[in-house]
């Protein structure tokens, strides 16, 4: 390749610069001279229905060219397809223009930068009713580029582009071609180009290479020899002869010849000479085996000879490919030239999915070593081209801070190393704490001198190191601690069961401290201020460890034997009889004769009453209610009990009511209502003489007022009957009647 001629081995930026100025210089160097005027067109029609036709012309034009440019308005002529009689001449404005690219069809293949094609569309849309011989639409411009190869005098012949619509159809359209052909074909390389239609009505189709039309010319005063005949002249038309040896069948000279594929409509061949060329293709509609129609596309090609100017070239976003660490992510980038498709192989032996058709890929590095990065560019294309870049893959370091030493703030002395991987080269720096703390702040090398902190406190340890591409910073954190210590001693604890003690050893230090209790019962603790429940009497023993979290102190044990006395509570005891009774027999016996006492105490009978060392003894109590009788006892060793038992005293069922009562508001005997004593629960009725509910309440407060439920209308002057439903305090039930006079 003509790269290795120039700049032999890898390829820097600044040759790559050159080598892209000259390959420009040698493509322009090597391409035709400017071309003029028109390049070609096409004319297709697509029925929309109820004999409704879009008629499409194209029309192609060498956008260099200072020459006729594209006209605003085409004539397009519609023909009986018999007579050639005149039916219709449109005036069709031009649409947009849009540029033809100057591509090969090859991506190897670099077309010259100055050919430049154009066309424009002119679309417009004509009823034609059927007809018996059928229509002939055309197209006429003036004039063709004077520099065409293989025509004679080419300026001197114009274009016709033409199709039919057949005889007595009904709503036919022509075959739509597919895509538009490249602009520029390679001498020299074997070409094999669609020039491919797609008919709407599923007909049959044949490829051929066909005449070119005449039309037009290069008169004056209008007519059909002026370069825009208005309108278009009429069939039969003009054939342009071939400047010999080309022919309509082989109009561009080739080994083998250029020809057209009849059932694929592929140009196949390979041209031998560079030049201009024009020629015509048509596609035939077929049905049935009847000929419809056929549509001609006059065209023009650039043959020349291509320049392969393709490179690979391999960026990555990486300081040094030579000094990576394991695990890097490393993203690619392809700054090839005028390549399409690319493959990487990122050269891990161990994987087989190191590939990548990315243009852009991203590649992870797992592992230690050296990788050959290969870039293909254009891969299976004789003008493929290849670069390649070592990367170099180092171990990680895994650092780690080593120390001995110490954590008491009188015996300190750290000693520390690193840990991990590296090179002999690497960088290794210390940093102990901010400055001051320490009797060394930082150090560069392996081991650092002796390290003492001024005071008790936490401190953190950097270390870094950086080995060939890998680098790492670990942190520690190194804690000084002061000796603790036990203040507390635990002796002539007393106390009656249960007896709870909240035990404090008035610890101290500069570190979490951890302690176990054995409070002699059974029990332990964790805490460091436990709170402990004795629930036996008698004599125990507390003993008490405590250590540290770093290690600063072995740990401590200490045993206080006899620390804790735990005295007996008195009993209380004893029995009430009975313990429910009423005031009719309010009298209760106390008995607490069944024990043996050593020990003060006295009865609260709950009515103020007392009675001192008496065990067996018989109260009256004066009212009604609940009372709790209470044994407080206290034993030799000033421990106190007290025992509770409640008593109720009930009151006596009474009833009493009135005779009559009258009801006019003088405020003497206005209501009735019977009196109750000793009851759980009341209920009143009061019916007349019919039965009849007048008042009715489960208040024992409430009073009839002699109004019907106490809201109605007067009760009139009667003898009413009432009826008492009582439930007593010993939860009896008792009912009671009785009549009451109301008067008036």
């Amino acid at each position: 390749m003509i790269w290795d001629l120039f700049f032999p081995g890898r390829r820097s930026a600044l040759a790559k610069h050159l080598y892209r100025w000259l390959m420009a210089v040698l493509l322009v160097a090597g391409s035709t001279a400017q071309a003029a005027h028109l390049v070609g067109g096409e004319l297709t029609y697509t029925c929309s229905g109820n004999n409704v036709y879009q008629i499409k012309l194209v029309v192609y034009r060498d956008c260099n060219s200072t020459g006729a440019q594209l006209d605003q308005t085409a004539s397009i002529g519609i023909y009986d397809g018999l007579s050639g009689q005149l039916l219709y001449n449109l005036q069709v404005n031009k649409g947009p223009t849009y540029p033809l690219p100057a591509n090969t069809g090859n991506p190897c293949l670099q077309a010259p930068p100055n050919i430049c094609t154009e066309y424009a569309n002119y679309v417009t849309v004509q009823s034609l009713p059927a007809r018996a011989s059928g229509y002939v639409i055309s197209y006429q411009r003036c004039c063709r580029n004077a520099t065409i190869t293989n025509l004679n005098n080419p300026d001197d012949w114009g274009m016709t582009i033409t199709t039919r619509i057949p005889p007595n159809d009904t709503c036919n359209s022509s075959p739509q071609w597919d895509s538009t052909p490249p602009i520029v074909l390679c001498s020299q390389e074997f070409l094999n180009i669609p020039v491919t239609c797609t008919d709407p009505d599923g007909d049959s189709l044949y490829y051929e290479l066909c005449s070119l039309y005449h039309g037009g010319g290069k008169g004056q005063g209008g007519g059909f020899n002026t370069p825009q005949p208005n309108p278009p002249a009429p069939p039969p038309y003009t054939t342009i002869p071939y400047k010999a040896p080309n022919t309509t069948v082989n109009p561009i000279p080739g080994n083998p010849p250029l020809a057209m594929n009849p059932a694929t409509g592929h140009l196949q061949g390979k041209i031998t000479v560079t030049g201009q060329y024009v020629m015509a293709m048509c596609v035939e509609e077929w049905r049935n085996g009847v000929l419809l129609n056929t549509i001609r596309r006059d065209y023009q090609f650039n043959v020349t000879t291509c320049q392969a100017a393709i490179w690979a070239d391999i960026i990555s976003e990486v300081d040094d490919p030579t000094q990576l660490c394991i695990g890097t992510t490393v993203p690619f980038q392809e700054d090839s030239y005028n390549a399409t498709f690319f493959h990487w192989d990122f050269g891990d032996p161990n994987s087989t999915t190191d590939t990548s058709n990315l243009p852009n890929p991203v590649f992870t590095f797992n592992d230690t070593g050296v990788y050959l990065v290969t870039l293909i560019a254009n891969p299976g294309w004789p003008c493929a081209d290849t670069d390649q870049v070592e990367f170099h893959i180092y171990p990680p370091i895994n650092a780690g801070i080593n120390w001995v030493g110490g954590v008491c703030a009188d015996e300190q002395n750290f000693q520390f190393s690193p840990s991990g991987f590296w090179y002999p080269d690497a960088t290794i720096e210390w940093t102990f704490g901010s400055p001051g703390d320490a009797n060394v702040h930082t150090f560069s090398g392996e081991i650092p001198p002796p390290v003492t902190f001024v005071q008790p406190g936490a401190y953190p340890v950097q270390l870094y190191i950086k080995s060939k591409a890998c680098e790492e910073t670990v942190i520690d954190t190194i804690r000084v601690y002061q000796r603790p210590r036990i203040d507390a001693t635990f002796a002539g604890i007393v106390g009656c069961e249960p007896y709870t003690h909240q035990f404090d050893p008035l610890s101290s230090a500069s570190t979490p401290l951890y302690y176990l209790w054995d409070f002699g019962d059974g029990d332990t603790s964790h805490q460091a201020m436990p709170s402990h429940t004795y629930t036996n009497a008698g004599l125990y023993d507390v003993k008490l460890w405590m250590w540290t979290d770093e290690g600063c102190i072995d740990t401590i044990f200490v045993s206080y034997p006899d620390a804790v006395l735990v005295n007996p509570r008195p009993s209380s005891t004893f029995t009430v009889s009975p313990p429910v009774t009423s005031i009719y027999t309010p009298v209760v016996t106390v008995d607490a004769s069944g024990f043996l006492f050593n020990e003060q105490y006295f009865f609260d009978m709950g009515d103020s009453t007392l009675y001192t060392q008496t065990a067996f003894f018989a109260h009256q109590y004066q009212d009604t209610g609940n009372f709790e009788v209470k044994r407080i006892a206290v034993n030799q060793y000033g421990c106190w009990d007290t025992l509770g038992i409640w008593v109720r005293i009930n009151p006596v069922l009474n009833i009493w009511t009135p005779s009559a009562f009258t009801p006019n508001g003088d405020g003497q005997n206005d209501s009735f209502r019977p009196f109750v004593t000793g009851f759980n629960e009341y209920r009143l009725v009061i019916t007349n003489r019919w039965g009849q509910v007048v008042f009715e309440s489960s208040d024992a407060h409430e009073e009839w007022n002699g109004q019907i439920l106490n809201t109605g209308a007067e009760s009139p002057q009667d003898v009413y009957a009432w009826h008492l439903f009582i439930v007593d305090f010993g939860d009896s039930p008792v009912e009671y009647t009785g009549t009451v006079l109301l008067y008036r």
